[in-house]
């Protein structure tokens, strides 16, 4: 039973769920060298910027792949069911950035509901992890999530000025 004012809604209700690049894909036409980030990089909670590759992208796609400051990062798979749905807040770190087809870039949608800070935490929260090991999927060793999965995450959405005080 959710206190009042508050909510539950699909992830996909209030927030993109965007796709990354395949590193062995082959590149038709014009590319731009971008700094690329991998299931490595990110972390429960934290980035580890220590090792960042690049990658080639199709000049058409770069806006499509691009990180924003406030994009929700999230690994796709792991040997381990339970640190499906690591992942953390993008900030702009590194300019022009893109992400591994591994990692999952969640983006609020601009003016809606859903506070970035706050999605975070809820992901990482008991009831987050939960839902993601209830959709561990795995073969030899590796448990992974897809995006249909992710989409229909139930997002508990108290009002935002409580969501700004959770996340504070």
């Amino acid at each position: 039973m959710l206190p009042k004012g508050w909510k539950q809604v699909p992830l996909h209700t209030v927030a993109e769920v965007r796709t990354g690049l395949s590193k062995n894909a082959r590149r038709e036409g014009a590319t731009l060298k971008r700094p690329y980030l991998r299931v490595a990089n990110v972390q429960d909670g934290t980035l580890d910027l220590s090792d960042v590759q690049e990658i080639d992208v199709p000049a058409s796609q770069t806006s499509r792949y691009t990180l924003q400051a406030g994009d929700l990062l999230l690994i796709e798979g792991n040997g381990n069911p339970e640190n499906l749905g690591r992942g953390c807040l993008w900030h702009g770190e590194i300019p022009g950035a893109v992400h591994q087809n591994h990692v999952f870039a969640v983006r609020t949608h601009a003016n809606g509901p859903l506070l970035p800070a706050f999605l975070e935490l809820l992901v990482q929260s008991k009831y987050g992890r939960d839902y993601f090991v209830s959709c561990a999927k795995g073969s030899t060793g590796l448990s992974s999530l897809n995006s249909t999965q992710l989409k229909s995450f139930p997002v508990i959405l108290p009002p935002y000025e409580e969501q700004l005080r959770i996340a504070r």
